[in-house]
């Protein structure tokens, strides 16, 4: 693929310059016959384009069309189409308000933006194109106010963590419900991001209710590029990124490691481990073993990008292939994946169209899920021995190492397993509608989905398995498969000064999957890999099934009076499969009012456009597994009936709820929509309330009835937050342009009730983190639970420390009790991993034919538990021994400082505060320049368009973190944000690509 690329630029240069040319020249003016400097010309189907110059003049080149048509643009003026008859076209634009009247996506049909009364938010694909995105939810970071995105994980092909107005389910998903061309909870993995043409953010409950049981956490609704009428278009980009770990851990080296090994064991009574010879070779024989280094690569990154598309008045159609090539940034490590898309839309007669869109991705990863625990090798990097090396003299890996970590070698570790994945996933969406009236309309969307996974794995003897004895070999197979049937009437008319439009849905939605899987443990021979789990000196096979149906109804009225009286109502019903009680209902409300189109208004110089909004809506999460309400059954359960030989039995599991329904969310939001100067600047505001009751929860019983957990509705939460956007041109004129979009919001959690239980412990983050999240009312999501460290007891506190048994230079915690002792009762809240305000402020600068972009993106107000830093000072769990050169700077009687010291009478705590760290960050999250091949140039070559670009993503970060990346997390729910243990960090990345069009 890269000569392909490489002999496409160099045919650039020798192609036969005969092309037909056709120059017109013209002038823009405004109403009042006034020159308009950097309006946009465009010739219609096409993406040649000029801008008038300071005196409102251009010139264009439209080739060889025969009836060429002219768009003319500018902000804050109605765009015009103008036929070209001659060699000159004068153009006078009027002041209008183009975008209040742009068509919006909100769910079962569209709305002029002037007449949306819920808080919505656009990414349209022109955003889309500024950076080289892997996945859809990079699109949405930085770019959406009210949406915090983060990149919890640098691993390759990794989804982000998407949230909509704060964190409402405790154990469920907080993920947005994805709504791909109408097909609902479609896999966002499966949408290539060059495949979008708008992505529309629902966010308050009017918005969100028309989804029922699945928008408590807001609707992204993501449509896809079409065909156009015109000439067929042949679109091809490439880009290729060199990835790199942004920033290093400070470790020590092999001599100043092995000083410090002597100076703990002699601080624990014991004798030094290195003798002064062994220091001496250490010390000139060089820093040892970088095991960040040895463990790390730079790989490079591919992606290609080929569409075709045109179409007539009958037919428009558009094919698209995409390619990306993802190595990570630790060896054996990749995501790879292969999307086919085509997109048709066929317009059988006078009242009857078809879209058929259908969908093809081939996902390939190796080792990409890695969790965050003490056996992965991005932990063991920063805690393995340096002084050992990576091999022996026979070249074979050395396993373990007498000092530092007791895991495996890191790198022998990433070498030698394989947990690899490939996956066919299949959908395909078609939608027909049918105009029965004038004024009705019947739509039917129909999408069926189908998957087919293969998940294979291989750990070999040089693996922390193999170490335990339990090398294995293990295949597993999932078949998916969804079907959605949604049809919906809608009812629109235009009476005198009122607005109607009615739409009534019967929807209907099932699910089905099937597992199967074989292990082999202690293999024979590895010959075969994974491929032969018949090796196995003892083998395993399981299988699973489970199923779900969903049936939804659901009425909406749109009702606008004189376009200034907006009203939006909705109620949805949802049958669902997984709970007792199965339907439930969800209703929403929502006003506005267009104050801009009052009289009083009318002589108004200052707003283009003023809407108040207000709403109120109820939604829903049905956040358990199917079959959650019935009576388990365990197996492979032995019992010794002879109270020797084990015998399987299939036992009950653990009790089900007998009252088990939906978490609820009841929302209210207030907004408002302004644009000023004809519309050069616009700006929205939204505060919003949310209440989510019944909330669902795994609890665990009482051993006596078998200490199995069962979810059950347990209490409520509330987030409250105001949200800002404020955008606009600020600066336009000859060949400057200057547009700006600067986004910010705030929201706080906080817990209100959990059904009489309180102080609920969670430990479900790796080995290590345990008890370190804790659910309190009054407290938010994710507050973190320890010991306030304090520092150091001093040498003029050597009674009060003798007291609870320890010296100077030992650590000091906060005594809660005051009974001289460091204990349980000394626990207390010591942070929260939930932030507190977002913000992204994006600068896009144009001068000619460059342009260039800046994002900027960040989160503040909240904090970062980490384990990697704590493992890293030794003496707890699997580290032996400090490895972070902070531990040269321990407590001396010389030099007292807040680094306790080596010492047999410290208290020790891993869940303390001393490793919860401010994480408030801001990145540089993308900087692009971008250079257009002017249009008198590509006429030539018979292009319409070339761009080459370079760009830089995460080329730094303004934070007091000392981790790798205060975005990254290894949670798994709300309760354990914040917590970070051996989490591969966001790359730094240099980007240089091209976008050609024929």
């Amino acid at each position: 693929m890269q000569r392909l690329v490489l002999i496409l630029i160099i045919a650039f240069g020798f192609l036969d310059v005969h092309a037909q040319q056709r120059m017109i020249k013209g002038t823009v003016t405004d109403e009042n016959n006034q020159p308009l400097p950097g309006a946009t010309v465009r010739v219609k189907a096409s993406n040649v384009s000029a801008v008038t110059d300071a005196t409102g003049n251009f010139q264009i080149n439209v080739g060889e069309q025969a009836a060429p048509v002219l768009i003319v643009s500018y902000i804050g003026y109605t765009e015009q189409e103008v036929p070209v008859s001659g060699p000159t076209v004068s153009v006078r634009l009027e002041q209008g308000t183009r975008a209040l009247n742009d068509i919006v996506v909100v769910g079962y049909g569209t709305q002029r933006k002037r007449d949306v009364t819920g808080a919505t938010s656009t990414v349209k694909s022109e955003e889309i194109a500024k950076r080289p995105l892997v996945r859809v939810e990079q699109a949405l970071q930085g770019t959406t106010s009210g949406v915090q995105v983060a990149s919890s994980s640098g691993q390759p092909g990794k989804g982000l963590s998407v949230r909509i107005r704060g964190v409402n389910s405790i154990t469920g998903s907080n993920e947005p419900l994805y709504v791909i061309d109408g097909y609902i909870g479609g896999s966002i993995e499966s949408v290539n991001p060059n495949d979008i043409e708008n992505i529309e953010i629902l966010k308050d409950a009017s918005a969100t209710a028309i989804y029922g049981s699945r928008g408590s956490n807001g609707v992204v609704l993501i449509s896809t590029k079409g065909g156009k009428e015109g000439k067929t278009h042949v679109d091809f980009s490439t880009w290729f990124s060199k990835a790199s770990v942004p920033k290093q851990l400070d470790i020590m080296n092999a001599y100043d490691f092995a000083r410090t090994v002597n100076k703990q064991n002699l601080a624990n009574g014991g004798s030094p481990a290195f003798n002064d010879q062994e220091l001496e070779g250490l010390r000139t024989g060089g820093g040892g073993t970088d095991w960040q280094k040895e463990l790390q690569q730079q790989p490079w990154i591919q992606n290609y990008q080929l569409s075709v598309s045109g179409g007539n008045k009958g037919v428009k159609y558009l094919f698209s292939f995409n390619h990306l090539d993802q190595p990570g940034l630790i060896k054996n490590q990749y995501y790879k994946r292969t999307t086919l898309r085509s997109n048709v839309d066929v317009k059988l007669n006078d009242k009857m169209d078809l879209k058929m869109n259908v969908n093809a991705v081939f996902p390939q990863d190796r080792n990409i899920q890695y969790p965050g625990d003490l056996i992965d090798p991005f932990t063991q990097a920063t805690e393995w021995d340096p002084t050992s090396p990576v091999k022996d003299a026979n070249g074979n890996y050395i396993l373990s190492a007498q000092f530092g970590s007791i895991q495996i070698n890191p790198v022998a570790q990433a070498m030698n397993q394989a947990v690899d994945n490939s996956a066919t996933n299949l959908a395909g969406t078609g939608v027909f509608t049918w105009r029965i009236l004038k004024n009705l309309t019947f739509t039917s969307n129909n999408t069926y989905e189908v998957r087919w996974i293969l998940s294979q794995q291989l750990f070999g003897k040089e693996t922390s398995l193999g170490m335990a004895n339990r090398d294995n070999a293990t295949s597993g197979s999932t078949r998916f498969r969804a079907y959605q049937n949604s049809n919906f009437l809608t009812y629109k008319n235009d009476f005198g000064d009122h607005s109607l439009t009615v739409t009534a849905l019967y929807e209907q939605q099932n699910q089905r999957n099937i597992t199967n899987n074989a292990q082999g443990v202690n293999l024979a021979s590895y010959s075969l890999g994974y491929y032969n789990v018949g090796l196995g000196k003892t083998q395993f096979a399981t299988s699973g099934y489970w199923a779900d149906a969903l049936q939804s109804y659901m009425g909406r009225v749109n009702y606008a009076y004189k376009n200034k009286y907006l009203l939006t109502a909705a109620i949805r019903v949802d049958g669902s499969s997984h709970l007792l009680t199965k339907y439930s209902t969800f209703p929403s409300l929502a006003l506005g009012w267009n104050i801009a189109n009052e009289g009083f208004m009318k002589d108004n110089k200052l707003f283009s456009d003023l809407k108040l909004r207000a709403s109120y809506g109820v939604t829903g999460n049905q956040a358990v597994a199917p079959y959650a309400t019935i009576q388990q059954i365990s197996t492979g359960q032995p019992y010794y009936f002879d109270g020797a030989t084990p015998s399987t039995t299939t036992p009950f599991g653990g009790p089900v709820s007998k009252s088990l329904k939906w978490e609820r969310t009841e929302q209210y939001d207030a907004g408002l929509d302004a644009a000023f100067l004809q519309g050069r600047l616009t700006f929205a505001v939204d505060a919003y309330y949310k209440k989510i009751k019944d909330l669902l929860y795994n609890y665990q019983t009482p051993f006596y009835n078998s200490g199995l957990s069962y979810a059950r509705n347990i209490g409520s939460v509330e987030n409250r937050g105001i949200e800002f956007a404020l955008g606009g041109t600020p600066v336009t004129g000859g060949k400057f342009k200057w547009t700006s979009n600067l986004i910010a919001s705030v929201n706080r959690n906080k817990i209100t009730e959990l059904g009489g239980l309180d102080n609920i412990l969670v430990n479900n983050i790796g080995s290590p983190q345990t008890n370190l999240s804790i659910l309190r009312v009054g407290q938010p999501l994710g507050s973190f639970y320890g010991y306030q460290f304090l520092g150091t007891w001093k040498s003029k506190d050597a009674a009060e420390a003798a007291q609870y048994g320890m010296k100077p230079g030992d650590a000091k915690y906060v005594d809660v009790n005051n009974d001289k002792k460091y204990d349980a009762a000394d626990q207390m809240i010591i942070g929260n991993g939930t932030p507190k305000f977002t913000f992204g402020f994006i600068n896009d600068i144009n001068y000619g034919n460059f342009t260039l972009s800046v994002m900027l993106q960040g989160a503040t107000g909240y904090q970062i538990f980490s384990q990697t830093l704590a493992y890293m000072w030794g003496g707890v769990g699997d580290a032996r021994n400090a490895t972070t050169k902070e531990a040269l700077d321990m407590w001396t009687p010389e030099r007292e400082t807040d680094v306790p010291a080596f010492s047999a009478t410290t208290a020790k705590y891993n869940n303390s505060s001393r490793f919860v760290y401010d994480a408030s960050y801001m990145k540089l999250k993308n900087l692009s320049l971008t250079y257009h091949i002017p249009d008198h140039l590509l006429s030539k070559i018979k292009l319409r368009n070339l761009e080459v670009y370079v760009s830089g993503q995460n080329l730094f970060v303004v934070t007091s973190y000392p981790g790798y990346d205060p975005e990254i997390s290894n949670a798994t729910n709300a309760i354990t944000q914040g917590l970070e243990m051996g989490v591969i960090p966001n790359p730094r990345t240099y980007t240089f690509g091209l976008r050609a069009g024929f």
